[in-house]
Parts: C-alpha cells; structure tokens; sequence
C-alpha cells in the first residue's frame, strides 16, 4: 500500500469548508492524488509459467518433428518480471517523495496554517456558537430534546450550536494533527492542557494529575456549553503562545509555583 499523506484530519476539515489553507500546502496534495490516479504497471505472465510452457511445446515439437519453440522466451519473460518490479519500486519512490514534499510543505507552513487559517476559523466557530448559547440561556432551557417545539429562533440556535460543535470538533483535530505530525510542543505544556484553553488551571485550579477537570470527558457541544457557562477562554495558540499562558498560571494550584514566584 502507498504511503499516505499526513495530517488526514488538517485535509479533512479543509474539504469539509471549515477553513481555508495556503496553496503550496494544496497544491502538495494534488500532486499526491495525480500519482494516485496514475494506472499501476500490470503483472507480467510469470517466468515458470513460461519455462513450463516453452518445456511443453519442446516436447510436443520432437514428437511431432516441427520446429522448436524459442528459449528467448524464457528469458523474455524474466525480463518482463524484473521491469515490473522495478516499476514498482519506482511508483513507491513516487510515492515516498510526494509524502515526504507534503510533508515538508507542512512543516514550513506549520505555524501560518495556524495563525493564518485554523485560528481564524476557530475564532469565528466560537463566537458563533457563544452567541447561539446566549439565545438558549435567555429561553430558559439548552438541552436539545427539550427544545422541540420551542420558537423557530431557540431551535435555529440549538442547531447552530450543533453545526458549530461539529466544526469546532474538526478544527480542533486539524490542529491536533499538525502539532503532532509537525512537531508543534511547548515543553512549558507537555501534556498539552493550553493547546485549546487559555485560562485551564484557572477553571480546574489543582496540579493533581489524578484529578479530572469538569470537562473532561463531554462531548463536544456539552464541552462548549461548560466552557461558555464557565468562562473558558478557547483559542487556537501557536507553541509560544501555548507556553506563554502555561507560564502565567504557573502559580495557580502549585505551591512550588507560588515559593517561586514569592
């Protein structure tokens, strides 16, 4: 099987019309499916095939006394099966090679494809769906099969918030594949706790790695309804930014963190 391409879910969210992302890194993926669309070299006859069959025709030839088969083609047919597999070893390299571009593509569009596309889309999901929640809460109720036969206005909101989980599910999974297959760490945030909240400790303010936060675990439109109940501050951060607010609740919950900074 062909080597696949990486960050499946960056593309994903992309066709889905999530967002947008720069040319090259379009343009790398295009030269991927081209390859894919090529036709694949067609298996030669085998060679034992034909050694068997010259070895037939060779007796049948001294049994009836007509002209013997030519042997060429034993070593026609061995010729055949080692151009197949060259053209396969070429078609992998083929495929090596437009990954490995990708790839690269990637890594240097890494932290525009954030700022520059995801975030931009996050941002805009976020807010759309805090807005269609602020519509539920003023209703007096969020929870979608309690909104049934609520004004046409209540069950638009709820369904934006639905449409809105959905994207901010993918967009989030874009960035979660572009940071891993990038490279995109903050060793001030290891686990990667401000990847998606600015402000995480101040909403779960213990260091326990035991202990869950309140969100863990929900799925993702009950997530975003605790985050704008709560004033969770979601964002789409680049690696700096990420150890910029890890370093700015440093003193939240960790008493080192506060002897520190005392």
């Amino acid at each position: 099987m062909p080597e696949q391409l990486p960050c499946p879910h960056l593309y994903a969210g992309h066709d889905a019309g999530h967002y947008s992302l720069p040319g090259d890194v379009l343009k790398a993926r295009e030269t991927y499916r081209s390859l894919e669309a090529m036709p694949w070299p067609k298996p030669p006859q085998n060679a034992w095939e034909t050694v068997q069959a010259v070895a037939v025709a060779t007796v049948d030839a001294l049994h009836d006394g007509t002209k013997l088969p030519d042997i060429a083609l034993i070593e026609q047919a061995r010729q055949a099966e080692r151009v197949y597999a060259d053209a396969l070893d070429m078609m992998d390299l083929c495929f090596s090679t437009a990954v490995q571009r990708a790839r690269d593509t990637l890594r240097g569009q890494a932290l525009a494809i954030i700022t520059d596309h995801l975030r931009p889309a996050h941002d805009a999901t976020w807010q759309a769906y805090t807005d269609a929640h602020r519509v539920l809460l003023e209703h007096g109720e969020t929870e979608p099969r309690r909104l049934l036969s609520a004004p046409s206005k209540v069950r638009k909101a709820s369904d934006t918030c639905d449409l809105m989980a959905n994207r901010y599910e993918a967009i989030s999974a874009a960035r979660s594949d572009l940071a891993m297959r990038c490279g995109l760490r903050s060793t001030d945030d290891p686990t990667g706790k401000y990847a998606a909240i600015r402000n995480y400790h101040e909403l779960h303010p213990t260091r326990w790695a035991t202990a869950k936060p309140a969100w863990h675990g929900l799925p993702a439109r009950r997530y975003l309804d605790w985050m704008a109940d709560h004033g969770g501050q979601l964002w789409m951060p680049t690696p700096d930014e990420q150890t910029e607010a890890a370093l700015a609740e440093l003193h939240i919950g960790n008493p080192l963190g506060q002897r520190t900074a005392a």
